[in-house]
């Protein structure tokens, strides 16, 4: 994608450099800021799955479900050739009003195929309860403007009212339209950048503290009110945590869950919370003392251990001021001036995020073997749950295994896509479900093989849309449609997985074995794949009753599969000249 205009914001400068997206056209800039604002780590996977397609998409590029987060976003994208412009048009704003009227209000059956499969994810995650929040964007690449913000509030109030009616029973916490312009996007890009966003002088009583130093940092411990952390919340929103790896992620009421425990005590038993909480971080520019050491002031302020406090405070419902005022938290200001210092305060304050499922798994011993062995795998880095450096959602590493892609292909490859698709952080958090692909028998050379197998079938989907409508051939009509629903990709996978004995032409034991004979990069290993991909593409039409509820039928998923594996094996001797080289190719 070309930038507009001569010397670009870094923003933009940053996306420009982003080849990874320029494939995706307009919508390159809608995927870098879903990749900034969410931390996502493997965005072209995300790419391959919420993305629509076509004309009739009924004013909706692109609808985002993370179960794990809690979140779904409903976003559509402009980018304008002439950053002169003085504001994008506010009639694409109105358009995301004809976007969620589709996507909430209309029975599934009578959407257009383009989007009733991201309809059909979206109303069963939210018909189960997992979703907790939801954001309307409007993404481009000019100023905000008065009349976007318009627009977009009489689309929060579309959006609101179908979800009470459609879904009564559902307590959903926010439901946020955001104009992401050029000054967004910025704030985004910087937040990845600069450790403090919010740069105000605050001064809070106290009743007490202690200061602590060390190399090259000082600290203030002390306790603060959960009443100036909620007014800081509803006035700073997600800029308060600029330093954070993740943002406040929303509550759903289940006692496991940690945000929704927090705003009960802070509402019925405010008193207490400073017992029951383990407190905040934040980085400071600066803080001193007046009145006598009662009030501390503070300049500037990132949460970078905290987020779900404050976030869960900031939508708590009062039901005594007075007795909420009482209640207090306890609190660490650091003041650092060294930015690998800084970077470092980030790193470690930041793993206690639950979400973050890979975190707890990142120091055992098998992805500390599985970190050692792809040191010798051909242009691949797999880092095995650890997170990287804040630069890495900028200048995407090319060479990058994401863990959790690599994770989701084993399990779907060893025949379990639903976990794969709709419960992803399970595999990190549930002891069974990790054993099952990460063991003593996955090799990073296995990883690759599977990895690899969704990247091509990624690939292959690219392929197929990049054929004009006009173009597609009936087979290629049918093709597109299995893509465009949810789960596709990790179905097919396994669909491939369970007739690798077929393709290899023998028996395969242990399929933890499989291994390329060469040791290749993913790259390479996905151009190996490609002609069994393409063989298998003329079958997934009999797949397509596994992703009804998206993969949530065993029975269907199997009876699909097994179907899906007769026509390969029916056609094993046709297709020798594509499954023989690939055999020759594969060792177990």
């Amino acid at each position: 994608m070309e930038v507009p205009g001569d010397g670009p914001p870094p923003v933009f400068q940053a996306l420009a450099g982003r080849a990874d997206l320029a494939a995706y056209g307009a919508n390159a800039i809608l995927l870098f800021a879903l990749e900034l604002h969410l931390r996502i780590e493997d965005i072209l996977a995300v790419a391959a799955s919420a993305l629509t397609d076509g004309s009739d998409d009924k004013k909706c590029d692109l609808v985002y479900v993370d179960r794990d987060l809690g979140k779904a976003v409903v976003a559509q994208s402009y980018y304008s050739q002439d950053d002169t412009t003085a504001a994008a048009p506010a009639n694409k704003a109105s358009d995301l009003n004809t976007a969620v009227t589709w996507l909430l209000g209309r029975n599934l059956a009578a959407l257009p195929d383009r989007i009733r499969p991201a309809a059909q994810e979206l109303d069963e995650a939210l018909a189960e309860g997992v979703i907790t929040s939801i954001d309307i964007w409007y993404v481009h690449n000019l100023p905000e403007s008065k009349n976007v913000r318009d627009e977009l509030d009489r689309v929060q109030d579309t959006a609101s009212a179908l979800l009470r009616a459609k879904y009564p029973d559902v307590e959903i916490d926010s439901v946020t339209t955001i104009e992401v312009g050029r000054e967004r996007l910025d704030e985004w890009y910087r937040s990845s950048l600069v450790a403090i966003l919010v740069s105000d002088e605050f001064r809070l009583p106290i009743t007490g503290g202690f200061k602590e130093s060390g190399d090259r940092w000082e600290a203030y411990s002390t306790s603060v009110q959960i009443s100036w952390l909620r007014d800081l919340f509803n006035k700073y929103k997600t800029a308060l945590f600029s330093a954070n790896v993740r943002d406040y992620l929303g509550s759903r009421r289940s006692d496991r869950n940690i945000n929704f425990n927090i705003k009960e005590t802070a509402r019925a038993q405010p008193r207490r919370f400073w017992a029951y909480n383990n407190g905040l971080t934040a980085l400071v520019n600066d803080y001193h003392f007046e009145e006598d050491g009662e009030v501390l002031v503070i300049e500037g302020i990132s949460i970078v251990n905290g987020a779900q406090t404050t976030g869960a405070l900031g939508s708590v419902e009062i039901a005594d001021a007075e007795e909420f005022a009482a209640g207090r938290v306890p609190a660490r200001f650091v003041k650092c001036s060294d930015q690998e210092v800084v970077r470092d305060i980030i790193r470690n304050n930041n793993s206690q995020n639950r979400i973050e499922a890979s975190d707890y798994r990142s120091g055992d011993a098998i992805q500390e073997r599985l970190r050692t062995e792809f040191d010798l795998v051909p242009d691949a880095e797999y880092r095995g749950g650890r997170r990287g450096g804040e630069l890495d959602l900028i200048e995407r590493t090319p060479n990058l295994v994401p863990s959790g892609t690599a994770a989701q292909s084993l399990l779907a490859f060893h025949q379990d896509p639903n976990t794969a698709y709709n419960e992803k952080s399970r595999i990190w958090s549930e002891d069974n479900i990790y054993s099952k692909v990460f063991s003593d028998k996955t090799s990073a050379r296995h990883v690759v093989l599977t990895y690899a197998l969704e990247r091509a079938i990624e690939e292959a989907k690219r392929r197929l849309l990049a054929v004009s409508e006009a173009d597609r051939t009936q087979l290629q009509v049918r093709q597109v449609e299995f893509f465009r629903q949810r789960g596709s990709i990790l179905l097919l996978v396994a669909a491939i997985g369970a007739s690798i004995e077929t393709y290899l032409g023998r028996a395969v034991p242990d399929r933890f074995s499989l291994r390329f004979r060469d040791n290749i990069s993913p790259h390479v290993a996905a151009e190996l794949w490609r002609p069994i991909v393409e063989s298998a593409l003329s079958f997934v039409e009999r797949l397509e009753p596994a992703l009804e509820r998206t993969l949530k039928n065993k029975e269907r998923v199997t009876e699909a599969v097994d179907i899906f594996g007769s026509l390969v094996s029916a056609t094993r001797q046709a297709n020798a000249a594509i499954f023989d080289p690939f055999a020759e190719a594969v060792v177990n």
